[in-house]
């Protein structure tokens, strides 16, 4: 079986995490935490960050995604604002596999190649203050965040994996809301909200 994981990380208390989760009208699972980080998922997410978590944001907020077969993102909020965002994908997933509308299809293909949003941000620095404060080594992180398959599947462990753990976060690996099975030694301190 593939990992599908998909996560948030507030820097902050699990207080706080409960209340973003409140104040943006969802539900989920928060995880104890790691006097840093608290990890939460909440339930009916699609792969990318919920509008109503990010807009309801007050602090620092990660969103991370792992799927195993076929790639990885980070992305980075300051309150509502996005200060970076890392998308990776490494499987041929044909376009019409996916329900896009037409505006998208033309933000994506206006001029005949694909484009990123306007609003991805890639901003190292963001990266290498996170993990500085986590008190991790920020000397490799280019390398981590490469496109290159040969490169990515030559690494030991995935580079989501080792970006999340260079940031301090602890709960990262086989978690999402689908995922969680209360009789699970590791879903012990969990709180549903």
């Amino acid at each position: 079986m593939s990992e599908f994981s998909q996560s948030y990380h507030l820097l902050g208390s699990k207080e706080k995490t409960i209340e973003l989760i409140n104040l943006a009208g969802e539900q989920g699972f928060v995880f104890e935490d790691n006097n840093r980080w608290t990890t939460f998922v909440i339930l009916g997410d699609e792969f990318r960050p919920s509008d109503s978590i990010v807009e309801s944001n007050k602090e620092l907020l990660v969103h991370y995604v792992y799927a195993e077969d076929h790639g990885w993102s980070l992305s980075i909020f300051k309150q509502s604002a996005l200060i970076f965002k890392f998308d990776c994908s490494w499987d041929e997933t044909d376009i019409e596999d996916f329900d896009f509308d037409e505006e998208e299809l033309i933000e994506m293909f206006g001029d005949g190649g694909v484009s990123s949003p306007s609003d991805e941000v890639f901003d190292l620095d963001v990266i290498r203050k996170l993990v500085q404060e986590a008190g991790n080594d920020s000397s490799d992180l280019e390398v981590l965040f490469t496109k290159d398959p040969e490169v990515i599947f030559a690494m030991e462990s995935p580079c989501a994996y080792q970006i999340a753990e260079k940031l301090g976060i602890l709960n990262y690996a086989w978690i999402s809301a689908d995922s969680i099975d209360m009789d699970d030694a590791l879903y012990n301190n969990v709180i549903k909200v």
